[in-house]
């Protein structure tokens, strides 16, 4: 199967709080994948991240082959990737 979603090393600061420390993972296409965690443990700020509400302060975002780090919501909605509540 292909990658459809690949993180490198992502990491988000909030001044001297790291929130996300370079976590890096791969899906596959027509994969269930799931991210589970404490409360705190950087769940909610790891997906702001992959929708374009907060730019990594490091780390790299490819979806299907394409860097979209740090591009703004709209455009990440664009290409297919957004979130619901």
């Amino acid at each position: 199967m292909s990658i459809i979603l690949e993180v490198r090393d992502l990491t988000k600061n909030f001044g001297s709080f790291q929130a996300v420390s370079g976590v890096s993972l791969k899906v596959e296409k027509g994969e269930l994948t799931s991210l589970i965690g404490p409360n705190g443990a950087g769940k909610t700020t790891f997906y702001n991240m992959l929708s374009g509400k907060f730019p990594p302060s490091s780390g790299q975002i490819l979806f299907e082959g394409r860097d979209i780090t740090g591009l703004p919501p709209h455009r990440v909605a664009r290409i297919g990737i957004g979130r619901s509540f």
